[in-house]
């Protein structure tokens, strides 16, 4: 919501922006349908469960055939959970398989319908959440316990793949360069929403540096926190990532973040540095960066799926919001 709609709206019209968003609407219309269901269903059952089913199912007004609408109903019933246990047995035992045929119908249609403009937010520092929530704990590794004793004075981010100029940036180094502040909202899979206080260097300012080739259509960016037991692949196997479309990359809202809230940024919130994608879902803005890579694909990194999300919890690589 931008400052002029903020201020001109009262409480109880802004609630249904930043924290609550559409959220808040969504979970009052399924109250609201939840409600007619049960009343109409308790409506139906009063007034004579066989008659009303004969009218409802098979349109009958004078002739009915009780029997063939009680057959009819309660057969589209039990079809209706016939399906819902074939699916969620065949989610379970052949994820998989269901992660990619999910993503092979619906991605496609997603960015053929979404993403052509570019979308920005501005929300004020009245808006700023009291508390901000976490998922996941810093990184216990001792590389990165060392670097956090030390205020991460001697952090190096390693940018390279396929660039023309490999990076090796000092977060004082990131410091010194032109400096992008933002309040956004924050968009978390589990559901929950946060505003907050940006501060870093744009990406594409980063971008700018490395000239990566045109052949470069993804951003991976590997995190400080080993997943497995065993130590940490430069591909991705062990250590959380993720990956970016350059068209992600690029976009105006999207920094490599050293401060929140006008403050360092702390070591839950992914210090020394994370990646902040105004438009995606929380699991997509990788924290306690350590290196960004380009590549052409991402199918040899990790278990070839886009990040470390999507290789073992099968999210899709498509997180708009």
């Amino acid at each position: 919501m931008s400052p002029a709609v903020s201020a001109r709206f009262p409480w109880y019209i802004r609630i249904f922006h930043g924290r609550q968003g559409a959220r808040s609407i969504h979970f009052l219309c399924l109250c609201g349908f939840a409600g007619f269901f049960v009343g109409h269903v308790t409506l139906v059952i009063l007034h004579g469960l066989p008659t009303e089913l004969a009218r409802i199912v098979l349109g009958e007004t004078q002739h009915l055939h009780l029997t063939r609408a009680l057959v009819v109903g309660f057969g589209g019933i039990a079809g209706i959970v016939l399906i819902h246990v074939l699916a969620t047995t065949a989610s379970f035992c052949h994820p998989r398989v269901v992660q990619r045929s999910i993503q092979t119908l619906i991605d496609p249609l997603r960015r053929t319908l979404f993403g052509h403009q570019t979308s920005t937010q501005h929300y004020l520092t009245a808006d700023i959440s009291p508390y901000f929530w976490l998922n996941g704990r810093p990184p216990k590794e001792a590389d990165y316990l060392t670097l956090a004793r030390d205020q991460f004075a001697n952090y190096i981010l390693e940018v390279g793949g396929l660039v023309h100029k490999p990076l090796h940036l000092k977060l004082a180094e990131l410091r010194a360069m032109p400096k992008q502040t933002q309040i956004t909202n924050h968009c978390c899979i589990q559901g929950w929403t946060g505003i907050a206080e940006w501060s870093g260097v744009s990406l594409r300012h980063i971008i700018e540096l490395c000239q990566p080739p045109p052949s470069a259509r993804y951003a991976v960016f590997y995190g400080f926190d080993n997943k497995s037991t065993s130590e940490p692949h430069p591909k991705g196997a062990g250590c959380y990532y993720g990956t970016v479309r350059m068209q992600l990359a690029v976009h105006p809202q999207t920094i490599l973040a050293y401060e929140m809230n006008g403050q360092p940024l702390p070591i839950p919130h992914g210090a020394p540095l994370r990646l902040r994608l105004e438009t995606q879902l929380g699991f997509k803005m990788v924290k306690y960066i350590r290196a960004i890579e380009f590549v052409e694909d991402y199918k040899n990194i990790g278990k070839g799926h886009g990040g470390w999300s999507e290789d073992n919890i099968y999210r899709s690589q498509e997180a708009g919001i």
